[in-house]
């Protein structure tokens, strides 16, 4: 471990490192769940669309 010195207790250079981690993985988790989220809604939506379209084709 580093040696310490009287300066230390304003270095917060480790606290802005910690904080731009914080921010980078929430807002990875943010578009991961977006993301998910959005499929979940739409496949329903894109099947039934894909089944109307076979159906449509299979009359033809």
């Amino acid at each position: 471990m580093p040696e310490r010195n009287e300066r230390d207790w304003d270095d917060d250079t480790e606290y802005h490192a910690a904080l731009a981690r914080a921010e980078r993985l929430t807002r990875f988790s943010l578009t991961t769940m977006t993301t998910l989220l959005a499929l979940v809604v739409l496949s329903p939506v894109l099947l039934v669309a894909l089944t109307v379209f076979a159906v449509i084709a299979m009359n033809y």
